[in-house]
Protein backbone atom coordinates (compact mmCIF):
# COMPACT_ATOMS: atom_id res chain seq x y z
CA UNK A 1 0.00 0.00 0.00
CA UNK A 2 1.26 3.37 -0.99
CA UNK A 3 2.59 6.21 1.98
CA UNK A 4 0.31 8.91 2.11
CA UNK A 5 2.41 12.17 2.57
CA UNK A 6 0.33 15.22 3.53
CA UNK A 7 2.06 18.93 2.02
CA UNK A 8 2.27 21.55 3.62
CA UNK A 9 -0.13 24.00 1.42
CA UNK A 10 -2.47 20.69 2.01
CA UNK A 11 -2.19 20.52 5.63
CA UNK A 12 -2.80 24.92 6.10
CA UNK A 13 -5.54 23.91 3.76
CA UNK A 14 -7.21 21.58 5.90
CA UNK A 15 -6.49 22.94 9.55
CA UNK A 16 -8.33 26.61 7.76
CA UNK A 17 -11.60 24.68 6.28
CA UNK A 18 -11.86 22.80 10.18
CA UNK A 19 -10.86 26.02 12.13
CA UNK A 20 -13.57 27.65 9.59
CA UNK A 21 -16.34 25.16 10.26
CA UNK A 22 -15.99 24.83 14.09
CA UNK A 23 -16.57 28.93 13.98
CA UNK A 24 -19.56 28.85 11.59
CA UNK A 25 -21.09 25.73 12.26
CA UNK A 26 -19.58 23.92 15.44
CA UNK A 27 -17.05 21.61 16.55
CA UNK A 28 -19.43 18.49 15.56
CA UNK A 29 -19.04 19.49 12.27
CA UNK A 30 -15.26 20.09 12.19
CA UNK A 31 -15.09 16.57 14.07
CA UNK A 32 -17.22 15.07 11.04
CA UNK A 33 -15.02 16.85 8.08
CA UNK A 34 -11.95 16.07 10.31
CA UNK A 35 -13.03 12.04 9.95
CA UNK A 36 -14.21 12.24 6.30
CA UNK A 37 -10.99 13.97 5.24
CA UNK A 38 -9.11 10.72 6.68
CA UNK A 39 -11.25 8.32 5.67
CA UNK A 40 -10.73 9.63 1.83
CA UNK A 41 -6.95 9.69 2.38
CA UNK A 42 -7.53 5.96 3.60
CA UNK A 43 -8.96 5.00 0.72
CA UNK A 44 -6.76 6.85 -1.92
CA UNK A 45 -3.95 4.45 -0.18
CA UNK A 46 -5.90 1.64 -0.64
CA UNK A 47 -6.79 2.66 -4.70
CA UNK A 48 -4.38 5.34 -5.52
CA UNK A 49 -6.04 5.44 -9.14
CA UNK A 50 -9.66 5.92 -8.41
CA UNK A 51 -9.83 10.03 -8.17
CA UNK A 52 -10.64 11.34 -11.96
CA UNK A 53 -7.41 12.51 -13.54
CA UNK A 54 -7.40 16.51 -14.39
CA UNK A 55 -4.67 16.52 -16.76
CA UNK A 56 -5.15 20.55 -16.99
CA UNK A 57 -3.67 21.16 -13.33
CA UNK A 58 -0.56 19.28 -14.16
CA UNK A 59 0.75 15.77 -15.19
CA UNK A 60 -0.71 12.63 -12.70
CA UNK A 61 -2.72 14.94 -11.22
CA UNK A 62 -6.11 13.59 -9.87
CA UNK A 63 -9.34 14.56 -7.41
CA UNK A 64 -11.20 13.10 -4.92
CA UNK A 65 -14.43 14.98 -3.44
CA UNK A 66 -15.11 15.35 0.32
CA UNK A 67 -17.95 17.23 -0.72
CA UNK A 68 -17.97 20.81 -0.69
CA UNK A 69 -13.92 20.25 -1.03
CA UNK A 70 -11.70 19.00 -3.81
CA UNK A 71 -8.89 17.40 -2.42
CA UNK A 72 -6.02 17.30 -4.97
CA UNK A 73 -3.50 14.83 -5.41
CA UNK A 74 -0.83 12.94 -7.06
CA UNK A 75 0.49 9.03 -7.28
CA UNK A 76 3.92 8.25 -7.43
CA UNK A 77 4.30 4.76 -8.48
CA UNK A 78 7.63 4.45 -8.67
CA UNK A 79 8.53 5.96 -4.96
CA UNK A 80 5.25 4.49 -3.43
CA UNK A 81 3.64 7.55 -2.47
CA UNK A 82 0.03 9.28 -2.81
CA UNK A 83 0.45 13.21 -2.15
CA UNK A 84 -2.26 15.39 -1.16
CA UNK A 85 -1.17 18.87 -2.73
CA UNK A 86 -4.05 20.59 -1.47
CA UNK A 87 -7.50 20.49 -0.31
CA UNK A 88 -9.76 23.15 -1.59
CA UNK A 89 -13.61 24.43 -2.08
CA UNK A 90 -15.05 23.63 -5.32
CA UNK A 91 -16.26 26.69 -6.03
CA UNK A 92 -13.06 28.45 -6.36
CA UNK A 93 -11.66 28.69 -9.47
CA UNK A 94 -8.75 26.48 -9.34
CA UNK A 95 -5.74 26.28 -11.86
CA UNK A 96 -2.23 24.33 -11.93
CA UNK A 97 -0.84 27.54 -10.04
CA UNK A 98 -3.13 27.19 -7.64
CA UNK A 99 -1.94 23.75 -6.42
CA UNK A 100 1.88 25.07 -5.83
CA UNK A 101 0.86 28.63 -4.01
Amino acid sequence: MPRLIVSGLASDDEAEILTDLAVKAGLRTAIKFRALFDRRYRRLTEHPASGALRPQLGVGIRIAVVAPYIIFYAVAPKDDTVTILRVLHGRLDISAQSLTE
